[in-house]
């Protein structure tokens, strides 16, 4: 037969002091197991940490311009909610492309920080780089990558493509070099991002024998 459970001192009797302790330890009890429970709810409902992932950060500050080396990056690991979309996840990609635009130290490498390597480079589906030369060259020097443009006749008359962007700009001629073999004012041209509708209606009526296309491009705004 198993012994019978030893009075606590305090807690058990008849007495009015020993009543009020076995309130106070219920509820202090009561008190424990409810902690105890939410403790263990928090922790049921506590969302799980995401998964790290490697990218491609700046080792040190670069200038805008710089052509990247292992030594201007480094891999870093992150949570995957904080990387960055189209940041890079190797150095390697990046190594030999020149940077668009200046990087801080630690901050993440992405792709459209990387000068593209051809002005086609990147193009969304439905798009085409198309060069053409401008009816006048002094155009060239209000015009810059990235500028919305539209796009007319040489001859005038009413816009050919109002949807343009440019992707590069003809560099000026030399003009002592012009100026020796009397070549006189050289064309320039600019490199435009169309959609094949767009382009399409470019070529078609104004095109030369060699192939090329003069044009009026007027800048427009975004």
């Amino acid at each position: 037969m198993a012994p019978l459970p030893r009075p606590v001192p305090g807690l058990t009797g008849p007495g009015r002091r020993a009543r009020w302790r076995r309130v106070v330890a219920r509820r202090l009890l009561a008190a424990a197991c409810l902690g105890g429970a939410v403790l263990a709810g928090l922790h049921t409902l506590r969302p799980p940490e995401p998964p790290m992932v490697e990218v491609v950060v700046a080792a040190r500050a670069v200038p805008a311009g710089s052509v990247l080396t292992a030594g201007d990056l480094a891999v870093r690991s992150v949570p995957s909610t904080a990387r960055q979309p189209a940041a890079l996840a190797r150095p390697r990609p990046a190594l030999g492309r020149r940077l668009a635009a200046a990087l801080a130290p630690g901050e993440a490498l992405t792709r459209a920080r990387l000068v593209p390597r051809t002005p086609a480079e990147g193009l969304p589906a439905g798009h085409v780089a198309l060069h053409v030369t401008l009816a006048d060259p002094a155009a060239a020097e209000v015009l810059a990558p990235g500028q919305p443009v539209a796009v007319y006749p040489a001859t005038g008359g009413a816009a050919l493509a109002r949807d343009g962007v440019v992707l590069a700009v003809d560099p000026p001629a030399d003009e002592v070099a012009l100026a020796l073999t009397g070549g006189g004012s050289a064309a320039r041209g600019v490199v435009l991002e169309l959609p094949d509708g767009s382009a399409e209606r470019v070529l078609a009526g104004h095109g030369g024998l060699d192939g090329s296309v003069s044009v009026s491009v007027t800048a427009r705004g975004g």
